[in-house]
């Protein structure tokens, strides 16, 4: 009789338990999408309320990266679901939990956009600043008011861990092999024409920066350094805007630009067309002194040198979109970017040798040079999609071209030996010419997951033609100097493949990858077909990414990846060129740099403070190769001289950790501060037959950016900005810091906008480094015009509707780069 009251009493409890349990776990699941474009919209608002005269908050949430949310244990009941985000109508939509099937799955819901004239902006929120969107860590340059006056080297500089030198070079976390995308989509610009595209492009065109510093399989697993993806403005409504104005600087540029853009709901064209012309100054000295095998100086040289810069760069890109429904897409761009220009160049060597031919070398060098250039690009992106629910395929093709002409004379006159007087004529001849294709499938198996496969290839010739005739002072002719004569045809291709799965579990997203690469370089030497190369890789490449989300805000990432570093071409041809004091030469023996990752973050964004965010890091690298600079006897010079030549340099590894906080002090009040810790550790072995070689870097950088708004119309900044000395390969690169300041204003109702910046306002900014090698000791000091001090000013006019604004230079975004690439 007790155990059947005891039996009687528990079933009753569990049966109240499961039909407590029952009644209030219910959940509700849906995708905020823009009602026009079918964008996904992330970061949006989202409250539950219930319909009756309480209006009691049941809870609230955020739109994910993909559109998504939910709510969880809701009980049975009529309800409002609230959903609000800057640029947006407010959304109110009823609710009904009625029991039965769980969950309760709403599907798009749809968000209007505010259509707002210039003199009705008025902005009543913002997203964070930054935040982490799985495998990405956003910049959202576009809400970041202290850089739309700057350019987009600017706006890198202050995406995490992000660095630009003063000549253009962009790393991250220190590492240079970084791959910078546009609009989701390879650059494919050469190493100068993508400098002059992030010095030249305003950041008031960028929407955000996408840092990927460890890579899924959906990206090439090419390079250690991670992917930076410059995203530009976003699709638009109806209607159109023009814009134009001029920018400036002392150092000295000069740039007239003007923008217009068209837009209905279906069908978008943006163009921008632009007129700079720069100089860029140089200045630097170095000393240097060469010792034998034996440890015996064998040279010293002492260099004071001058390079001016100038260059006509002209640019005319177009973007534009057609959207008939919901369901497609397509995009298409294009553009051109002519230039010419030329530099003068002139140092003044004290140059003495010691052993072999003992003597005073000390000479004068000048070389003035036209430039010839530009280059042009288009393409074409299409997207179908088979339903609502993230089912679709994708297709898109571009090509890109760029070229570069350059002629002159260059002399060198010794003070003291006459008879090694020299005079050159020059000619160097560059062109690149490729295309590449991919296409992607997407294909949810689940409504928590969903599967992506794709394919790519490219293909990419260039020619590389340098000439140099010499002067023959007895004879007055000049003839061809064979031993530095080179003419190169590349044909380099690849095709990728990948397959990712993504699941979602509660708050977790786990994804997993596996991408396979065969990478193709036919290098063909015209003039000497020896040292022609033919090299292929293959390889997997696996990739696990895992993030979680609470509803308080909490983002945080765990991920591993390993990546590949392929020798080019170039790096394999053993083809000397010669100098005039070295050479330089490829290495045949170059092995693949294999790379793994594991990177761990958080980010939590605050209500009325900001947002923080903390991210570690650590890498290990095998067969690490980068460019090794030594001195050995050259039976051509007769001395000793400096070679360089890349070498697999052994082991590496790279830990770190980077903090970055966003305050903002008031609605028109902010402080962001950046800092990031590295230590980097690799062995290598130089010259065979001695012991390994370690070396340890500990390094550091910080920036520290203050905004504020007074007035309405005046918008004030400063930054200070700091890295420490970093060690490499025999060679240190100096601390460098500066401090910037700079004012922005808008009148008659926001159509007419002006700024003023004082870059480096003391004057702090150099470049040096030091060579340590055992046998080869140098140490130089550089000041342009480009990183010292400057004062640079613009002004805007604008008409139109306000929300096209971003749009007037997304054509600036498309595949190709601005300028001669000088």
């Amino acid at each position: 009789m007790t155990f059947s009251k005891h039996f009687l009493s528990t079933l009753l409890c569990v049966c109240l338990f499961f039909g407590a349990a029952a009644q209030g776990n219910y959940k509700i699941v849906g995708t905020m999408v823009d009602s026009l474009s079918h964008e996904k919209i992330f970061y949006a608002t989202i409250g539950l309320v219930t319909a009756d005269s309480t209006a009691r908050v049941v809870d609230n949430t955020f739109s994910g990266a993909s559109g998504q949310f939910e709510f969880e244990n809701v009980p049975v009941g009529n309800y409002l679901l609230k959903a609000s985000l800057v640029g947006y109508d407010l959304l109110v939509m009823p609710v009904t939990v009625a029991g039965g099937s769980s969950p309760v799955d709403l599907g798009e819901v749809m968000m209007k956009k505010i259509s707002t004239d210039l003199q009705e902006v008025k902005i009543t929120g913002e997203k964070p600043v930054y935040m982490i969107d799985g495998e990405k860590t956003l910049y959202n340059v576009a809400e970041d008011p202290t850089i739309q006056s700057g350019s987009a080297a600017d706006a890198l500089q202050n995406a995490p861990g992000v660095e630009v030198d003063v000549e253009g070079n962009v790393t991250l976390r220190g590492v240079s092999s970084v791959e910078i995308w546009i609009n989701n989509k390879p650059s494919n610009m050469n190493a100068e024409a993508l400098k002059q595209f992030i010095q030249q492009m305003p950041a008031g065109s960028i929407e955000k920066i996408e840092v990927i510093t460890n890579p899924s399989a959906r990206y090439s697993a090419q390079g250690s350094g991670g992917i930076i993806n410059i995203v530009t403005t976003s699709k638009i409504k109806k209607n159109s805007f023009l814009s134009f104005g001029v920018r400036g600087s002392s150092t000295p540029e000069i740039t007239p630009f003007i923008s217009y853009v068209y837009a209905n709901e279906k069908f978008s064209i943006s163009t921008y067309f632009h007129y700079s012309y720069s100089i860029n100054k140089n200045k630097s000295e170095s000393f240097r002194t060469i010792l034998t095998d034996e440890g015996d100086t064998s040279t010293t040289t002492h260099s004071i040198n001058q390079f001016r810069q100038f260059s006509h760069d002209f640019g005319l890109y177009i973007n534009g979109s057609y959207t008939p429904d919901t369901m497609n897409s397509l995009y298409f761009w294009a553009g051109g970017y002519p230039g010419f220009g030329g530099y003068t160049y002139w140092d003044s060597t004290y140059h003495q040798e010691y052993i072999y031919n003992p003597s005073n070398r000390s000479y004068f060098n000048n070389q003035e040079q036209s430039i010839l250039g530009g280059g042009g690009y288009g393409g074409m992106w299409y997207e179908h999609k088979f339903n609502s629910k993230g089912h679709k395929i994708s297709a898109d093709m571009s090509f890109w071209t760029w070229g570069r002409k350059q002629t002159g004379d260059a002399s060198r006159d010794y003070f003291y030996l006459d008879h090694l007087d020299k005079k050159q004529k020059l000619q160097n001849r560059y062109r690149m010419l490729g295309v590449d294709a991919s296409l992607d499938y997407t294909i949810p198996y689940h409504k928590d997951g969903e599967i992506e496969i794709g394919v790519s290839g490219d293909y990419d010739p260039r020619l590389n033609y340098q000439r140099y005739d010499t002067l023959v002072f007895s004879t007055g002719e000049y003839v061809l100097d064979e031993i530095r004569f080179k003419d190169v045809r590349s044909r380099d291709g690849s095709f990728d493949a990948y397959a990712t799965l993504q699941h979602r579990f509660g708050g977790f997203t786990l994804k997993g990858g596996l991408r396979t690469e065969y990478e193709i370089y036919n290098l063909n030497v015209l003039n000497a077909p020896e040292y022609s190369v033919h090299k292929g890789y293959w390889g997997l490449y696996p990739s696990l990414h895992l993030s979680y989300r609470t509803k308080n805000m909490h983002n945080f990432k765990l991920s591993y990846t390993r990546r590949v570093n392929n020798p080019d071409g170039d790096d394999l041809c053993t083809f000397i060129d010669y100098g005039e004091d070295g050479y330089s030469t490829g290495n045949p023996d170059l092995r693949q740099t294999f790379t793994n990752s594991i990177e761990a973050g958080w980010t939590k964004y605050i209500n009325k403070f900001g947002n923080i965010g903390l991210n570690a890091w650590f890498k290990n690298s095998k067969d690490e190769f980068s460019s090794q600079s030594d001195v050995a006897y050259s039976p051509f010079f007769g001395r000793y001289v400096t070679y360089t030549m890349p070498v697999n340099a052994g082991k590496s590894l790279n830990t770190g950790a980077e903090l970055n906080v966003m305050y903002r002090l008031k609605a028109f009040m902010s402080i962001r501060f950046y800092a990031n810790l590295y230590y980097m550790k690799s062995s290598f072995q130089f010259r065979k037959e001695e012991t390994p070689y370690t070396v340890d870097n500990l390094g550091y950088s910080f920036r520290l950016n203050f905004w504020a708004k007074m007035w309405d119309v005046l918008e004030v900044n400063a930054s200070a900005n700091y890295s420490s000395k970093s060690v490499s390969m025999f060679t240190v690169t100096r601390p460098r810091y500066s401090i910037d300041a700079g004012l922005r204003a808008e009148f008659w109702k926001r159509r007419i906008s002006i700024h003023l910046d004082v870059r480096d306002i003391f004057n702090w900014n150099r470049m040096g480094t030091d060579v340590n090698n055992p046998y080869y000791t140098s140490n130089s000091t550089t000041w342009s015009s480009w990183m010292g001090r400057s004062i640079r000013a613009g002004i805007t006019f604008k008409f139109g509707k306000m929300e096209l604004e971003g749009a007037q230079a997304q054509a600036q975004g498309g595949q190709g780069g601005q300028g001669m690439g000088m």
